[in-house]
């Protein structure tokens, strides 16, 4: 949340004012439904957040925000959201990394497309979510970048071809831009466009995690395309 954060970097490229409701290392599903009590990370995963939007309930986070081993870097996220007035809302951004994967979330089941206990589930749930509740909303889904995979002994290998056991990266990517299109919402590739197996070195400091010029290339990705569809300055390249 400091000034080479997502959120500020889109703030300052945009002109928008931009609510920051990101929490560290949560993910697209749950890992565990119903909600384990041993596992209170699942609070901040995605469909918990629409669950707290839909309802304007907050106190499940809160709650849950006090378990975590570091509850200072969850509580300005609880707030932000807390502090929306979703009528007034005019777009949603929603990306996820690599962390779903890395976890061994499943990518989809194809029965049942809002299993929340599914990478592109946990995804369909919130879009549903939004559009019945708040149809005025234009929603943006970016995809996952390159990343890697690390195994219990640090080996690194290319989430490309490395399968887990739920397919490898860019099966999670095809899968995303299918059910966010099936849901009528705008999907952005982050993983070929963005930050690919080409030039990863260059913007990422781990396996997964981005460095300041990463989150700027996100950023400019992400801006561009939300100051030529909504109106609010020709380019990111214009001066405001």
């Amino acid at each position: 949340r400091s000034e080479t954060g997502l959120a500020s970097l889109i703030a300052k490229k945009t002109g928008a004012k931009v609510y920051d409701g990101a929490f560290p290392d949560s993910s697209a599903a749950f890992k565990h439904y119903p909600i384990d009590v041993n596992y209170p990370l699942d609070h901040f995963s995605l469909p918990s957040i629409a669950n707290a939007l839909m309802a304007s309930n907050f106190k499940t986070l809160h709650s849950a925000c006090q378990y975590m081993n570091d509850p200072s870097a969850y509580q300005p996220g609880i707030d932000a959201l807390e502090a929306v007035d979703m009528n007034k809302i005019d777009a949603i951004v929603i990306m996820y990394d690599s962390t779903d994967y890395n976890k061994g979330t499943p990518c989809i089941n194809e029965e049942v497309p809002e299993d929340v206990q599914a990478f592109t589930g946990g995804i369909t749930f919130f879009l549903n979510i939004v559009a019945a509740q708040w149809p005025h909303i234009r929603c943006f889904v970016m995809t996952p970048t390159y990343a890697q995979y690390m195994d219990e002994n640090g080996k690194l290998f290319s989430g490309t071809v490395k399968d887990i056991g739920n397919g490898a990266l860019p099966y999670y990517v095809q899968n995303e831009v299918s059910a966010v299109v099936g849901c009528g919402c705008s999907i952005i590739d982050n993983y070929y466009g963005t930050i690919n197996e080409s030039n990863y070195e260059e913007y990422m400091t781990d396996h997964m995690h981005y460095n300041d010029a990463g989150r700027e290339k996100i950023a400019d990705r992400i801006s561009e395309i939300i100051n030529n569809n909504m109106g609010t300055v020709s380019s990111t390249k214009t001066e405001s």
